[in-house]
């Protein structure tokens, strides 16, 4: 019996030292202001010859993003050592397979695919074929379904459209 009420006094003590703790507030790290070289506002700042330009925030803070009369910018921002980055390029994708039509022959079923840049025109592709390094394993009356790597790509044909006299 003893033992149990030393395991209930120890609980409330934890869970009150843990609600101090938790309640208590934790003394916040304060910088000195005399070693931030930020200028006050409307204070404007000359930069030393050959020092990087001091860069001012306060217009893009104050600015209301939601504003319905707000323009884009003449020139975009960038913050300090981001100013001569570029973006990175999308990486390059594969050749653009467009799916013509499919139909069922005495030697199994064909797809006509546009793959390949160097050909003009599209070409015909059977169960098993490559098509732009993916393998052709399904053929239906309006999709192909190529095995990728990253899975399969299902290829459907354009909606048919009327000429105009």
């Amino acid at each position: 019996m003893t033992r149990v009420r030393g395991l209930y006094a120890a609980t409330a003590v934890l869970l009150f030292v843990g609600s101090w703790l938790r309640l208590a507030r934790s003394p916040l790290p304060s910088a000195d202001v005399r070693q931030l070289p930020l200028p006050l506002a409307g204070q404007r700042t000359t930069a030393a010859p050959g020092a990087a330009p001091s860069t001012s925030y306060e217009p893009i803070v104050a600015a209301n993003i939601f504003s319905q009369t707000r323009t884009a910018p003449s020139v975009r921002f960038s913050p300090a050592g981001r100013a001569g980055a570029r973006p990175a390029a999308p990486a390059p994708r594969g050749p653009r397979l467009t799916l013509y039509g499919t139909t069922v022959g005495p030697q199994g079923a064909v797809a006509l695919i546009d793959a390949d840049p160097k050909v003009p025109g599209a070409e015909i592709y059977r169960l098993g074929d490559v098509v732009a390094g993916a393998a052709l394993v399904a053929i239906t009356d309006s999709t192909v379904t190529l095995a990728e790597p990253s899975g399969p790509l299902v290829l459907h044909l354009r909606p048919a459209q009327r000429r105009k006299p």
